[in-house]
């Protein structure tokens, strides 16, 4: 099996949010191991981005190909940001 880690970071200025998705060009050879290795990095991305919000996925090859095409054909790359005025 094929996992690929996928990164979506979003920063936000002026009320609008704009967010990237970025991937490793490497394969993990198991879901367990890509979500071990994604720790690291989103210790990295939040050291390194503080002001910025995102998520990380391991992803299938298949469910990333689905992915990539959705991106390809205009998608934009999101998150679910929680609503901080819920009670």
């Amino acid at each position: 099996m094929k996992i690929l880690m996928v990164i979506i970071i979003c920063f936000g200025a002026n009320g609008s949010i704009d967010c990237q998705a970025i991937w490793e060009k490497n394969y993990y050879s198991s879901m367990e191991e890509c979500i071990t290795a994604s720790g690291p990095v989103k210790d990295y991305m939040i050291k390194t981005y503080p002001e910025s919000a995102g998520e990380i996925h391991c992803m299938s090859e298949e469910a990333f190909d689905k992915y990539y095409q959705f991106l390809k054909e205009g998608g934009k790359p999101s998150i679910t940001i929680p609503d901080l005025n819920a009670s």
